[in-house]
């Protein structure tokens, strides 16, 4: 009996094959979404459960005059200091934040290496076992550094790294360690680990209480029900240390396992996450799982419609609902089980995609069991289901009815189908008109004008220290090659972000903290900067070195006096001799806010890393290489790289890529959906109204009248959809783009312009399905009536 059941599935699918590719694209794309929410939703919310001990990471909350910000950084002193001054303090660990430093390893440039700076006791703390080396001496010198795992097997394949040498901005260090990948689910995640050692000795790195690196502090605690004491005692020791009245300090001890979801706090490790974040990626995931369910409940009821006369015979000769229903379960199920299987080979496709656009790590070989068990209950579930609500309405029917053409269980006017239909095409408006916003965003920060000359500008990243009289040599050297105009050098790259120094101007007591970039004197002009005031940097470098230039924003500060004002920092006076304009040194997300310039680099304890070249050769790339060759046969000890501005500022915005190729993503999956599900319901309507379609064409219908008539019904209700999506993307758009302080407005037109596309998508599906119908012989047709 089961053999004609599956056989009589197998001719059903194979009979029904348009309908069985839609059905199996659209529950293949739901369940491919359905696993992925599922596997997301348990990353996200089971980060750092894994340690046995409690571990806390202290927070503060800090108060600059009225300013209040709450930071996940503490200053380097506040770890060993806490240690050794509060008793309920076990274990102490601190790192800093990863970040991708550029590392020489088998003398080749590896980029985008996430290297970290942490204490002695890794290993320990965490209770990590090595996979290499000696964990009595990994971290113990200035010059020890480990790896993970993976980074080790991208570098040196099989080969043994204990022992290689690591570089590091001109810094040579040994690899002494193998450490195992970070779990999936674990907020600290780097390549590199250097030794605390590495900045106290050899870096003159500034690792002070007011400034300078800051680290994620983690602790044990010997008495758990002693917390609120030790927070009291941590808040004594910062009042002893900051006594001044314009800055408070409070700390708080954040459970490691709470670090994750719980964005909000600057200069946090990793990519936390909100849970509104989550709440969104989850929604869509859910969205299109019931956009496709929506889609095969739709379809498989037609499909039956058309089996109804032979349903009802097999009822006539014996079988039972119960029958037809097992008949229908084999059906759906060798559909769901083809589903599971493309849809697993489709995500697996799509993950690396949409681990980068999501900033998640999903990995399908992490969760093979539940993979396993989430598909045999889903499977089982949706066979179910769907199979009893594809037959909701057999039982009733009248078997005579059936056999005269009376019965029917799809209507083509039906409201479920075309509530169906509304539900799919809003979602697409929605997910392509968000799509659309974030492209333009993003366009418009690749091309805002940031007020200084950042086209044809590349800058040689020096990672090693050179002299300034041996750079000033090399300037003057490259200077005469052609397609080099000006050359100058600078601490940082402007339109990346600067540091911030403290500063008193004029008698003012209060310390305004401000942006500082220090350069050479010729570099308005590499940047093409305009002087607005005054006079540019002294050409004597021990007269610029007590100057300072100040953007306009810097002239709305408290104690100023216009040029010539006195402005104070440790103990030393500048005198301000130049205003230029409020350049966008910073990203476009931030605002720039004040900015000084001086010479004076060496005495806050910076150097000019960067030569900055502006050029007007027509092949740039190909000068920038040779002068970084040139620069490496003159300094064969320094080690330095090219970037191009240009390149250097998009990647500022390259998340907001990754947001708007999501949005689009998943976007065009909801547009194949409802496309998919628009044709089925097409198919099935125009085979139920064929007779009618003929019966116009003998009273004198054009065909064009004809598929007027059926686009005309469907276009209404995408017009509906369409009208419905405004409001909703309007104000998801509106609460996206305010996050930034440039830019752009709602472009309703572009928007516009979208929805006339969808629906020449939509148009174009219809006359497809209903051009054969329509040039049918109406006589034919009616004959066989």
């Amino acid at each position: 009996m089961y053999n004609i059941y599956l056989s009589l599935a197998i001719r059903n699918l194979i009979k029904n094959y348009q309908n069985t590719i839609i059905n199996l694209l659209g529950l293949s794309l739901g369940l491919a979404s359905a696993l992925f929410i599922f596997l997301f939703f348990h990353l996200e919310t089971n980060f750092d459960n894994f340690y046995k001990d409690n571990i806390y990471r202290i927070t503060h909350k800090r108060v600059f005059y009225d300013n209040t910000a709450y930071s996940a950084q503490a200053y380097y002193p506040e770890g060993g200091t806490f240690l050794d001054k509060i008793e309920n303090i076990n274990e102490m660990f601190m790192m800093s934040n990863p970040s991708q430093m550029p590392i020489y390893l088998l003398n080749e440039r590896h980029e985008e290496v996430n290297t970290a700076v942490g204490s002695a006791n890794y290993l320990k703390f965490f209770n990590i076992e090595l996979i290499r080396g000696n964990a009595e001496k990994v971290l113990q010198t200035k010059t020890s550094a480990v790896i993970s795992e993976s980074f080790s097997k991208k570098v040196f394949g099989n080969n043994d790294p204990i022992g290689q040498e690591l570089e590091l901005y001109g810094d040579k260090l040994t690899v002494q360690g193998i450490i195992p990948d970070r779990p999936a689910n674990s907020h600290i995640q780097f390549d590199v680990l250097l030794p605390e050692k590495w900045l106290t000795d050899t870096n003159n790195a500034y690792l002070g209480w007011n400034g300078g690196w800051t680290f994620n502090v983690y602790i044990k605690l010997l008495h758990e029900d002693q917390k609120a004491e030790t927070i009291a005692a941590m808040d004594k020791i910062l009042d002893d240390v900051f006594v001044q009245d314009y800055l408070s300090m409070e700390t708080s001890l954040q459970p490691i396992e709470n670090i994750h979801l719980n964005k909000g706090l600057e200069y946090d490790i990793g990519n936390p996450r909100s849970t509104e974040s989550m709440l969104i990626i989850i929604s869509g995931g859910m969205i299109i799982l019931a956009l496709s369910l929506l889609n095969f409940v739709v379809l498989y009821t037609a499909q039956k419609d058309e089996e109804i006369h032979s349903l009802t015979l097999m009822k006539i000769y014996g079988a039972h609902h119960k029958d037809l229903w097992i008949s229908t379960c084999l059906e759906v199920f060798l559909m769901v089980s083809s589903a599971i299987l493309i849809s697993l080979l489709a995500l697996n496709i799509a993950l690396p995609f949409l681990n980068q656009q999501l900033l998640t790590r999903v990995y399908l070989s992490n969760y093979i069991f539940y993979i396993l068990a989430f598909y045999a209950l889903i499977g089982i579930a949706l066979t179910m289901v769907l199979s009893s609500l594809s037959l909701r309405g057999i039982k009733k029917t009248s078997l005579s009815r059936s056999l005269n053409g009376q019965t029917s269980i799809f209507y083509s006017k039906g409201w479920s189908e075309k509530m169906v239909l509304v539900l799919q095409f809003t979602t697409v408006f929605i997910l392509s008109c968000i799509g659309i916003t974030v492209y333009q965003q993003h366009r418009h920060l690749l091309t805002k004008d940031l007020g200084f000359q950042h086209e044809n500008v590349f800058t040689l990243d020096l990672s090693t220290i050179v002299s300034l009289d041996k750079l000033e040599n090399f300037k003057q050297k490259i200077l005469k090659k052609p397609g080099v105009e000006v050359v100058s050098f600078s601490s940082q790259m402007i339109g990346l972000g600067l540091t911030r120094n403290g500063f008193r101007i004029s008698d003012n007591d209060k310390l305004e903290i401000v942006h500082s970039l220090y350069v050479s004197n010729d570099f308005l002009e590499t940047f093409d900067i305009p002087l607005l005031e005054g006079e540019e940097l002294h050409e004597n470098k021990k007269i610029s070195d007590y100057q300072l230039l100040v953007n306009e924003a810097f002239t709305k500060l408290e104690g100023w006096k216009g040029l010539g004002t006195i402005v104070h920092r440790n103990g030393r006076d500048y005198e301000v001799v130049g205003i230029i304009p409020s350049i966008k040194f910073n990203s476009l997300m931030y605002q720039s806010g004040p900015l000084v310039i001086t010479t004076a680099a060496k005495i806050d304890g910076w150097e000019l890393d960067f030569i900055n070249v502006r050029t007007s050769s027509p092949h740039p790339y190909q000068l920038a290489n040779e002068l970084n060759e040139e620069f490496q046969n003159d300094f064969p000890d320094a080690r330095s790289y090219v970037y191009f501005y240009n390149d250097a500022i998009a990647v500022n915005y390259q998340y907001i890529k990754g947001q708007q190729q999501a949005s689009l993503f998943f976007g065009g999956i909801a547009l194949l959906i409802a496309v998919s599900g628009l044709w089925g319901i097409t198919r099935f309507s125009v085979l139920k109204r064929t007779k009618e379609m003929s019966i116009r064409r003998v009273n004198g219908a054009s065909r064009l009248d004809v598929l007027m008539l059926f686009n005309r019904t469907y276009l209404q209700w995408i017009t509906l959809s369409f009208v419905l999506s405004i409001p909703v993307a309007y104000h998801l758009s509106s609460d996206w783009i305010s996050t930034f302080p440039e830019r752009i407005d709602i472009d309703f037109i572009t928007w516009g312009i979208l929805g006339i596309s969808i629906s020449i998508i939509a148009i174009a599906t219809i006359t497809l399905i209903c051009w054969k119908v329509v040039n049918i012989n109406p006589a034919k047709v009616l004959r066989d009536l």
